[in-house]
């Protein structure tokens, strides 16, 4: 029991830290969203990589037992699943915002604009 309060909270402490954000506006809220979920996939990641070495240790470990043996490869190979599940989703939301640019491009169009007056002077 001690084991998964121990867990829960570790797993928590990011949620503390977005309650610290200051949400004023729609794009605010999207930065804060934004940012508290870069920090639970890198959580994730780092969860699923322990989770594989784990195994892969525990499959060494037993090499003469044939049965732990399939169990050890068995979780290993759900971890490496896991890991590219989790990578590729990361990859499509990466694609997806920078289709649809959420980013703030109102900076980049002014300098682009500026530098278009600069060479028109010339």
């Amino acid at each position: 029991m001690k084991k998964i309060i121990a867990t829960t909270l570790a797993l928590a402490a990011p949620a503390v830290t977005l309650a610290q954000v200051q949400v004023h506006d729609a794009n605010s809220l999207i930065t804060a969203f934004t940012n508290f979920s870069q920090t639970a996939v890198f959580v994730l990641i780092g969860i699923a990589v322990i989770y594989i070495i784990w195994n892969a240790l525990q499959f060494i470990r037993f090499g003469g037992d044939s049965d732990k043996r399939g169990e050890y490869q068995s979780a290993i190979v759900y971890g490496i699943i896991g890991l590219a599940v989790i990578l590729s989703i990361w990859g499509l939301v990466a694609i997806l915002k920078n289709t649809f640019m959420t980013e703030d491009t109102q900076g980049q169009i002014n300098a682009n604009a500026n530098l278009h007056n600069l060479i028109l002077r010339k």
